[in-house]
């Protein structure tokens, strides 16, 4: 539009001219040829012309056009000087090159990372800022960049080795990116120094390494010493037993026969506490074995249910005589129910009822169910349940002691089985606790098998 008005500028001073000009000519007392009249014509024309031209349209179209390149320089200026602030003010160096490998930017965050002054560094090789190693593939990834095309570093951030001034090596972040300005290939790289997050990586893999050989070593002591702790115990609860009996003659006061009875219940309550733990310390040194045969469901159920029978609840064994085998260490599976049994027990008011339930899922496997109307837990309390040691703190704890492993025990016991360990309760509704084997542990019930169980 600039232009246009300027030549419409133009057309008019040379047609007001022009037209006076031909007024003029026509006002003269004598008669001019016509080569003369476009001779005086053209000399007159670019007489007056000139300075209206000049003044009027090309000194003011120059002082317009000064004006603009005016305001383009000064925005120029304070883009650059925005875009220095921001170089000076970003956290990451800042480092660009060209396609050979001159530095061309180098900002502050750049000179504490590496120690160098921007002004001693631009214009040698970026290779200054590489161990050897590093910049013998830095290049290699430029060649074949240059020849291919195939972007390997360009647009993606890597973890490498950057060399300080001093000489020092250490761990960068890195992400390179590529800009064409006037023709010319840019690189730039972005670079933190990551330095202190690698030290407090290495010093939470070398506190997980030391947790972990601790706890290897405490679980291998434990498991080693089953046989030291279990000895003295056996003795206890065998001795005790036969002086309950009265086994050589009596003992001859009541109460003798009441010490002994409780001296038996405790070393047995320690013992079966003793082997929980020992159980936890061999699976967790992957020392714990099983000894797989097919078992009877409701024949094996009897044990643990006599154990946790009480007078102040109702205790069902659902499991259906003709329930299929399940191919597992029986004495496993024992402890299991017991577990279960134990703490729907524990957790049920007076009377409240327990139920145990066996049947086979729709994937085939077999599914072991403790279901009680006691006290539930919520989400927190069921993962508390499920940590070793970890307790659940209630008025109905004093029924039955115990070390908090049955469930942890529990849900290692199944993970050695290959199935899973599932509880849904609710506070104040009960909980209902399943145990599921894997297909693979059904066995189809037939004479011979029901014969062997």
């Amino acid at each position: 539009m600039g232009v246009i008005a300027l030549v419409l500028r133009i057309g008019l001073v040379i047609f007001v001219i022009e037209a006076a000009i031909m007024v003029g000519f026509s006002l003269l007392p004598f008669e001019m040829g016509a080569g003369q009249q476009a001779l005086f014509d053209a000399i007159l024309l670019t007489l007056l012309s000139s300075p209206l031209l000049f003044y009027g349209v090309i000194r003011p179209y120059v002082r317009t056009q000064k004006a603009i390149e005016h305001a383009a320089e000064t925005a120029r200026q304070h883009s650059e000087s925005q875009l220095a602030q921001i170089l000076d003010a970003v956290v990451d160096g800042i480092v660009t090159s060209d396609e050979r490998g001159i530095i061309q930017v180098f900002n502050p965050a750049a000179e504490k990372i590496f120690g160098y002054k921007a002004k001693d560094i631009i214009g040698k090789s970026l290779n200054i800022l590489m161990p050897p190693n590093e910049a013998h593939h830095h290049d290699r990834y430029m060649s074949k960049y240059a020849a291919t095309g195939q972007a390997s570093i360009i647009g993606y951030g890597r973890e490498v080795v950057g060399r300080r001034q001093d000489g020092t090596e250490f761990p960068i972040d890195l992400a390179i990116s590529e800009v064409t300005i006037d023709g010319k290939r840019l690189y730039t790289g972005v670079v933190r120094d990551i330095t202190k997050r690698k030290q407090a990586e290495r010093t939470l893999i070398d506190a997980k390494d030391q947790a972990e050989r601790a706890s290897l070593v405490k679980s291998e002591f434990m498991a080693n010493m089953s046989h030291e702790l279990r000895t003295p115990l056996n003795a206890i609860i065998g001795f005790s037993e036969v002086a309950r009996c009265e086994m050589f003659g009596p003992l001859g006061h009541a109460k003798y026969n009441e010490y002994v009875g409780d001296i038996q219940d405790s070393a047995q309550h320690l013992l079966d506490l003793i082997n929980d733990i020992l159980d936890m310390a061999r699976i967790e040194a992957d020392k714990f074995e099983l000894h797989d045969e097919d078992i009877d469901l409701f024949k094996a159920a009897s044990t643990p249910i006599h154990f946790v029978h009480s007078d102040h609840l109702t205790l069902h064994n659902n499991i259906s005589e003709q329930m299929v085998l399940l191919h597992s260490d029986k004495r496993r599976v024992k402890q299991i129910l017991l577990n279960l049994l134990s703490n729907a027990v524990k957790f049920t008011p007076d009377g409240g009822t327990v139920d145990l339930d066996a049947f086979v899922a729709p994937d085939g496997g077999i599914v072991l169910q403790v279901s009680d109307t006691g006290i539930g837990m919520n989400e927190v309390e069921i993962d508390r349940a499920l940590k070793p040691f970890e307790q659940i703190d209630s008025g109905l704890n004093r029924r039955y002691e115990g070390t908090g492993l049955g469930l942890p025990l529990v849900d290692r016991m199944i993970r050695l089985n290959g199935g899973e360990l599932r509880i849904e309760s609710e506070k104040g509704k009960g909980t209902v606790v399943c145990v599921h084997f894997p297909p693979d542990r059904t066995v189809a019930r037939d004479l011979s098998q029901a014969a062997n169980s």
